[in-house]
């Protein structure tokens, strides 16, 4: 089954390590790269994966240490009352820090996580009736289990296992669909909403992950050496972290075992070099980045990849086409073609005094294509915009399936059955083909617990997941390019792409935002025989384009729209002699 024989592998290294007569001081460095790997961990899914930067980690390793230390010291905690506190708090802080993460992004987060972790080296430093200040607690206890001679080895077994779990967790996260969520949302976070993700939730679960996993770390460290100062935590050991982060290889699964590895041994190596450590570290960090930025774990796994045979392509025709089952259909249940499935009701948007939809009204109906046309920044985009929740409307209401969905964000949208492709590809492009397919199956995601033992334990992880998204790449023409990414394909593939995710969703409602802006003839052609099979397959499309022959081709009904507002709504043959239209948009030679 899926890494069973490595991870027995692992237990077993584990076990034997300190039984080969190692000494005390290998013993110790052991643990020391245990502990700091599970805080690595922690910051290596922060960073490699969510797209966070905190350069001040190191605070919630502190937490960690000092809650643990404090109670079973000062207080005279039971250990496993103490630690278990020691995590308590460091998730607490780390989710009112969560918070701030939830409004910050890139530099700003990083300026905040930086602000945080100074305010944690000062309280350590300055609180000396609770922290001891620089002088530290001394008789913190040992985690030896009263076993003073063996205590060492037993510390070993319980950190390194601990490594070991939690490392099976992070593979399990690495391969699964909370791993690819975690990339889109990294790449694109109005991406990861339109598939249905709370991308605030995710956010803040992924920051309070890192900071429990930091406090776990720190309280490992406390609990080894059974003395505590503030010495410890000063901001350079959070930019060790980092270090150990990039120089693992940031976003690897297995990039913090690495790193701390590394990190750990140039501690050692370097100790000399003390006062010029920081400079040292920050060189060996610009090279890996200007040099390799995968880091040593992906400067491993190319070298492994080049050495093993190599994977079976997909073996689907380039020219098969897959029918649409049931499983891709237009959500059962939902009433007949022609009823109303979409309505507009003097919807308006302004930017900054600018009025981009002005009162718009219309209505989408079940089982057809609809079109919005009109002149450049006729409020076109901006409608569907605010149709699939990523723009609010300043005024009017929006009703879909009868429900009212005017202050529904767009992950909620999406859950209620609307999907939508972009004008500018959103894919991501760290994922192949297929991923970015499977990402569209937000509503099938199982339980954090329950899809981890089923990764462990059976053989058949996502198989039906990953089936109905070939066969959904069948159905566009993409599986030979199954195992691809998405900048190896060409731009009209890289459209089908995109496509084939939105159907993924199972949605009632696909809203088309130029689809085949840029394509050739061949490829909008491509484009429009998918249109159609999909209106076939029971769902409605609302698709903004500027080409009118593809426009009139596919619609069964357009809305006009000029300077913000509606100027017709019909048929095709009826919006194509409009006169308002003609003058407005289309001139006097698209009707002749």
């Amino acid at each position: 089954m899926r890494g069973r024989l490595r991870y027995l592998v692992a237990a077993a290294l584990i076990a034997a390590f300190p039984l080969l007569g190692v000494n005390v001081f290998y013993l110790q460095l052991a643990q020391q790269v245990a502990f700091v790997s599970i805080a690595v961990l922690g910051l290596n899914l922060l960073i490699g994966l969510s797209g966070q930067l905190s350069l001040g980690h190191m605070g919630f390793y502190a937490i960690g240490g000092y809650g643990s230390a404090i109670l079973a010291t000062t207080y005279g905690w039971p250990l496993w009352a103490s630690t278990l506190a020691g995590l308590l708090v460091a998730a607490i802080i780390g989710g009112l820090v969560g918070i701030v993460a939830l409004r910050a992004r890139s530099h700003y987060l990083a300026m905040a996580t930086l602000a945080f972790g100074y305010i944690v080296e000062i309280l350590a430093q300055r609180w000396i009736d609770l922290t001891g200040g620089t002088m530290g607690l001394f008789g913190v206890p040992q985690l030896n289990f009263g076993d003073f001679e063996h205590g060492g080895i037993y510390f070993f077994w319980l950190v390194a296992g601990a490594l070991l779990l939690l490392q099976i967790v992070n593979d399990y996260v690495m391969q699964s669909a909370w791993g690819r969520n975690l990339r889109a949302m990294k790449e694109s976070e109005s991406f990861a909403a339109i598939v249905g993700l709370n991308v605030s939730l995710w956010r803040f679960g992924v920051f309070v992950a890192s900071a429990v996993l930091a406090g776990l770390a720190g309280v490992f460290f406390v609990h080894q050496n059974g003395y505590i100062s503030s010495d410890a935590f000063n901001l350079a050991q959070s930019l060790t972290f980092l270090i150990a982060v990039v120089i693992g290889g940031l976003g690897h699964p297995y990039g913090a075992i690495v790193g701390a590895l590394i990190l750990t041994v140039l501690v050692q190596f370097t100790a000399v070099l003390y006062d010029y450590s920081l400079v040292l570290y920050g060189g060996i960090l610009l090279l890996v980045m200007l040099v390799y930025p995968g880091g040593a774990a992906g400067l491993l796994s190319g070298i492994y990849s080049r050495l093993r045979p190599t994977p079976k392509a997909v073996r689907v025709a380039a020219n098969e086409r897959a029918e649409l089952d049931d499983a891709f259909r237009g959500r059962p249940g939902e009433g007949g073609a022609g009823e109303s499935l979409l309505e507009i009701d003097n919807v308006t948007k302004r930017y900054a005094g600018v009025t981009a939809v002005n009162r718009v009204t219309t209505t989408v109906r079940r089982g057809t294509v609809h079109s919005l046309i009109g002149p450049n920044g006729a409020g076109k985009s901006s409608l569907i915009n605010i149709i699939s929740g990523l723009y609010a409307a300043d005024g009017g209401r929006i009703c879909f399936r009868g429900q009212d969905i005017t202050g529904l964000p767009a992950h909620a949208r999406a859950r209620l059955g609307i999907a939508r492709t972009f004008q500018n590809l959103q894919l991501i492009y760290n994922l192949s083909v297929l991923e970015n397919v499977m990402l569209g199956a937000q509503s099938e995601r199982t339980g954090f617990v329950a899809g981890l033992g089923r990764w462990c334990f059976s053989s058949s992880f996502e198989a039906d997941l990953r089936r109905r998204a070939l066969a959904l790449l069948g159905f566009f023409g993409l599986a030979p390019y199954a195992d691809m990414t998405p900048g190896d394909l060409s731009y009209g593939h890289r459209k089908l792409c995109e496509l084939a995710r939105a159907v993924m969703q199972q949605p009632t409602l696909m809203l088309l935002d130029e689809p085949i802006a840029g394509l050739n003839n061949e490829e909008a052609a491509e484009i429009a025989d998918a249109v159609r099979r999909l209106r076939a397959a029971g769902i409605t499309l609302l698709i903004v384009e500027h080409n009118m022959s593809f426009v009139m081709d596919v619609s069964d009904r357009i809305t006009v729209l000029d300077y913000g507002e509606k100027i017709a709504d019909g048929a095709p043959d009826e919006v194509r002699n409009d006169r308002r239209v003609i003058d407005a948009y289309l001139g006097v030679e698209a009707v002749e």
